[in-house]
């Protein structure tokens, strides 16, 4: 058999003709039997067979068994592929041509194409040494399904040989970020209770020895910010006792002198409310050829407020039989601080070409990224629980008892708890024709278009929404 050999070195052939460019120092081997095509070659058709040969007369269906077979040759083969829809995703090693374009005559004319669909990353080229790459292909990813996920058409990663010859690259979507959840409403504190009235309290013949009025109880908190109790009473010419602080040191009122009443209790400071959480930013990060989305901060809590203090007791009355004053109201209890809003996490990004420490020769193409992922939404940071109020001061007991005894003090209202921090809302992801990571540089060759697809919407918050995704040319590329 007749053979001959021709070395190609960036052939530019007819796409209307069945001339091939090859890559470069690539040698096409041609025979009468194979016409323009080299008869050592993969050929792929979606007529064929897996099982076939792999021949121009017995083509393989699928592009992954042609690649399988081209790559168990020494040198690696070209694989050659007819027009039409493959639904696969793909590696493809060092050293391995996919041409396409070929109508079933395996001509190259210009409706023919050949088209790869596949989950993202639809094609990967990872540490090719040796002249590897796509012409005349058209790759797809599809849409990114999980929250954050991202699309990518094809990725590179720690090669210098490959080309991108005529190929259209056209990524999928990003996927929406993941709304925060909202905090959840904190516990109220309880009401002080009221002090009791006055009685008549002396051992002297023909007065009355009655039991002395108990304080009002402070109100509770289920955060232990609960109101100190109101004072007890004074008798005769004694002084009231002044009402216990409440939790965080609320003070209490004062006790009354005799005959005098007592002095309100100081209502409890209010919790600080939670910070906002930040809102992502228009892009995130590269770890590897893997996008990290841009999340928002999650809030803070809320602080816990403080109970009332008690309200002081009044003073004794001596007019006639020795009395009390009635007993001061317990201060309200405390009220919680609530949880806070998580973070709406970042929109998956939309990348047609990812290089990770690589060279890649883009050569007469289109890129076109499709469009980033929403940002997700940021929790709202839950209400903070309302303070307990303070129980009121014991009432006048009657002149037969209380007589000339002042009246106890209400208890001061315990303060509110502080509302939880809204989540940041998630940044939306970011729509890139080409991503450079590393050390990875691109080459452009007859004016490849480029072009970025829609940025992804800005999650929103009741504090700090995130950024709207960024749409670009290119992230972090040298071009050459």
């Amino acid at each position: 058999m007749l053979v001959t050999v021709v070395l190609v070195g960036c052939a530019h052939g007819s796409h209307n003709s069945g001339d091939v460019d090859a890559a470069p120092d690539t040698p096409i081997l041609v025979d009468s039997g194979c016409g323009a095509l080299p008869c050592e070659a993969i050929y792929v058709a979606p007529s064929g067979s897996d099982s076939a040969a792999g021949t121009k007369d017995a083509p393989v269906m699928t592009i992954a068994a042609g690649i399988a077979k081209a790559a168990a040759a020494a040198p690696a083969l070209a694989v050659f592929v007819q027009a039409g829809s493959y639904s696969e995703a793909l590696t493809v090693p060092s050293g391995v041509m996919i041409y396409g374009g070929f109508d079933a005559s395996w001509s190259r004319a210009g409706s023919a194409a050949t088209e790869i669909t596949g989950a993202s990353p639809a094609v990967t080229f990872q540490t090719i040494t040796a002249a590897s790459g796509l012409d005349h292909v058209t790759v797809k990813s599809t849409d990114a399904a999980q929250p954050g996920e991202s699309s990518v058409a094809v990725v590179v990663t720690g090669s210098t040989m490959v080309e991108l010859r005529t190929v259209t690259l056209l990524p999928g979507n990003g996927a929406p970020g993941q709304d925060g959840v909202n905090g959840v409403a904190a516990a109220g504190g309880t009401d002080g209770i009221s002090g009791q009235p006055g009685v008549e309290h002396s051992g002297s013949f023909g007065c009355n020895n009655h039991t002395l009025p108990a304080p009002g109880a402070g109100g509770s908190s289920t955060c232990g910010r609960a109101g100190g109790a109101g004072g007890g009473p004074g008798v005769g010419s004694g002084t009231g006792a002044s009402g216990a602080p409440g939790a965080g040191g609320t003070p209490g009122g004062s006790g009354g002198a005799s005959t005098k009443p007592g002095t309100v209790g100081t209502p409890g400071a209010n919790g600080t409310p939670g910070v906002l959480g930040s809102g992502g930013m228009e892009d995130g990060m590269f770890a590897g050829a893997v996008y990290m989305p841009s999340n928002g901060g999650n809030g803070t809590a809320g602080g816990n407020a403080n109970g009332g203090g008690g309200g002081g007791g009044g003073g004794g009355g001596t007019n006639n039989c020795d009395s009390s004053g009635s007993s001061g109201g317990g201060g309200g209890g405390g009220g919680c601080g609530a949880s806070p809003g998580t973070a709406g996490t970042g929109g998956g990004g939309s990348f047609g070409l990812v290089a990770v420490d690589s060279h890649v020769n883009v050569t007469a193409s289109m890129i076109t990224a499709g469009a980033g992922g929403a940002g997700g939404r940021g929790g709202q940071g839950g209400l903070g629980g309302a303070g307990g109020a303070g129980g009121a001061g014991g009432p006048y007991g009657g002149s037969s008892e209380q007589d000339d005894g002042g009246n106890g003090a209400a208890g001061g209202k315990g303060g509110d708890g502080g509302s939880g921090g809204h989540g940041g809302g998630g940044g939306g992801g970011p729509s890139a024709a080409v991503v450079c990571v590393g050390t990875a540089t691109i080459s452009l060759l007859q004016a490849p278009m480029l072009t970025g697809g829609a940025g992804g919407a800005a999650g929103a918050s009741p504090g700090n929404p995130g950024a709207p995704g960024l749409s670009t040319r290119s992230i972090g590329c040298s071009f050459f």
